[in-house]
């Protein structure tokens, strides 16, 4: 072996071994340490009371679901990524028209305290009443008080298309218990 093919050969290996050496750590690199979301894998269950006001454009029966109405959330979450970012469905009933809708979407939050801000994208399924479907947008905070409880409201909108077009406004919070996966 020549000169020039051992230093070759030991850059190589030199290389593959930092690779190697940083490729289980690359995800673990990427937490926060004093975040009150440690647990970077989550499973979550959410219970909460909320109000809504609904309006309703083009529709023959519009008086029947036009108004304000109590809400009950029930469902769960999953942590994905490492900001503690969540996927969530939740079964929502409501007093006004007994009914049920399925809200599911993606809650993105921002800070690393025990305060944080979050967004919510998703989409809500009405099939008993309409039937209606349609995108959710919703903003919030959530305060953790420790690593496996926390408390969150906000402020969501709606629209709904399918028996004409809904739009739902609503308020909401809710008590979020928090089991740490793996």
């Amino acid at each position: 072996m020549t000169k020039r093919s051992r230093q070759r050969a030991a850059a190589g290996c030199f290389v593959t071994l930092v690779a190697v050496g940083l490729w289980p750590r690359g995800a673990g690199a990427a937490e926060y340490v004093d975040s009150p979301y440690r647990d970077r894998r989550a499973f979550s269950l959410i219970l909460g009371p909320g109000a809504s006001y609904t309006e309703l454009i083009n529709d023959a029966d519009a008086e029947a679901v036009k108004g304000l109405d109590a809400l009950l959330d029930v469902g769960a979450s999953l942590t994905v990524g490492h900001d503690g970012n969540e996927v969530f469905v939740v079964i929502r009933g409501s007093l006004r028209e007994p009914d049920l809708s399925f809200v599911g979407g993606f809650r993105s939050f921002f800070g690393d305290e025990s305060w944080q801000s979050f967004v919510d994208l998703g989409a809500v399924v009405r099939p008993f009443s309409g039937p209606w479907l349609g995108p959710r947008v919703a903003f919030g905070l959530r305060h953790t008080f420790s690593e496996r409880f926390a408390v969150f409201g906000g402020l969501g909108l709606t629209l709904g298309f399918g028996s004409g077009l809904r739009a739902d406004a609503e308020g909401f919070t809710g008590l979020q218990w928090i089991f740490p996966v793996g």
